[in-house]
């Protein structure tokens, strides 16, 4: 029992070793690499990486041997999803159609380039390739004329989002196809056509009368920004500025102050025609005033405090070193500080009034700053003590800083949810 329990052991120390020899070269990494793949499902992954395993050594048995099962696999894997695409009344079956020819085409590719694969036993390995360029681009023009009739369709309508679709589907039969008939034109017909004109901005109703600076402007400029300068956002949509705002209801008198409110800007909105306009509200800053707390402990350290001398066991006389303990009452002192903005935002259907969307938020900032003090034999101390100690006491952000801290946030995600509702 012992002896079968030592040979187990032994061989899989053996198994340990040799996959572990195997990683340590190029075309035993990739074998490997392989396996895993093939291990996984990914059945393509596994045919490349063996190809790639035999192209540094031709002769090496393990990759042979994956690189037979692996092709296999990946052939009868795809010519079943052909198979059931053949049958299928998906509306944009050639989509998967073209994507199982471009892995075909890679797998076939990658074994064509191979030497002819004998094993060791002397069995000659016949992986035979076969050349899936038209069947490709068969299936591609297929896949391009799927959307761009799609985008016919849609672009009949008048509905903005079917605009917008309609603009998408032109732009895919052109990534199917550059330049696939005129769909190049019509994307940018038809997303002319679906531009949302969005207008944003926010007012502060913290009751805090601008005690933390201009943070509705800061948040509201911001947002703009970050939109954009994300040309993926503007594809479907253009912003309207403060400024414009400000301007219309300024020379059309719609505010009796003159600044934005929810109502002036749906009626400035309507002269500049814009289709929504999203109304942000600040309703509460919170700063929290900075906390200080301390930790006091005691600290000890063996440390060499001299020497002394003494008689070793054949009587010669010599010196050692003498450590004693040392001792050191250490403060940790930390500060903390916080600020935190809700708030609410409204989007509008500048011509019918109705609110298309209505969300809160709340973003928040902190600071926390450490530093110690102590009393005693520095030599008790460990590194991070003394790091503490030469550090003297630390600031904090002041309360203008940490709100705007906050409101950078803030104003990064509402751009990011703008940017998901826009697209």
């Amino acid at each position: 029992m012992q002896i079968n329990l030592r040979i187990s052991v032994t061989l899989s120390l053996m198994s340990i070793l040799i996959a572990g020899c195997a990683a340590l070269t190029a075309h035993g990494s990739a074998m490997l690499e392989g396996r895993s793949a093939f291990n996984n499902g990914n059945y393509d992954h596994a045919v490349v990486k063996a190809a790639e395993s035999l192209m540094i050594k031709p002769e090496y048995e393990p990759a042979k041997t994956l690189i037979e099962k692996a092709f296999r696999s990946s052939n009868e894997q795809h010519r079943t999803k052909l198979d059931q695409l053949d049958v299928s009344e998906a509306k944009f079956k050639w989509d998967d159609v073209v994507t199982v020819y471009k892995a075909l085409i890679m797998t076939h590719s990658a074994v064509s380039k191979l030497p002819s694969i004998t094993m060791a036993s002397g069995e000659v390995i016949n992986l035979e390739t076969e050349d899936f360029t038209k069947n490709l681009a068969e299936a591609t023009k297929k896949a391009a004329e799927g959307h761009y009739n799609e985008g016919i369709k849609l672009g009949k309508s008048d509905d903005i989002a079917l605009k917008k679709q309609s603009a998408k589907e032109f732009k895919l039969a052109g990534d199917f196809i550059p330049g696939y008939r005129d769909s190049a034109e019509l994307y940018e017909e038809m997303r002319k056509d679906a531009i949302l004109r969005m207008a944003v901005f926010f007012e502060d109703r913290s009751q805090t009368y601008g005690g933390y600076g201009p943070v509705s402007l800061t948040v509201m400029d911001d947002v703009v920004s970050s939109i954009l300068n994300d040309q993926s956002a503007t594809e479907f949509l253009e912003l309207m500025t403060r400024d414009q705002l400000n301007r219309v209801i300024q020379e059309q008198a719609l505010s009796q102050t003159g600044m934005i409110n929810e109502l002036s800007a749906i009626e400035a909105g309507k002269i500049l025609g814009i289709n929504q306009i999203l109304t942000g509200r600040i309703t509460q800053i919170i700063y929290t005033i900075p906390q200080l707390t301390d930790n006091t402990r005691k600290v000890t350290r063996k440390v060499v405090t001299g020497e002394e001398e003494y008689t070793d066991k054949d009587g010669n006389k010599k010196t050692r070193k003498v450590r004693s303990e040392v001792s050191a009452s250490f403060t940790t002192f930390s500060k903390r500080t916080s600020a935190t903005i809700h708030g609410s935002y409204n989007i509008i259907d500048v011509e019918t009034s109705k609110i298309l969307r209505s969300n809160t938020f709340k973003e928040s900032s902190s600071s926390r700053v450490e530093w110690g003090t102590f009393t005693g034999d520095a030599r008790a101390l460990s590194w991070l003590d003394k790091r503490l100690a030469a550090k003297g006491e630390q600031p904090v952000p002041n309360a203008q800083i940490m709100v705007s801290q906050a409101a950078t946030k803030l104003a990064n995600s509402l751009a990011n949810s703008i940017k998901e509702y826009a697209r």
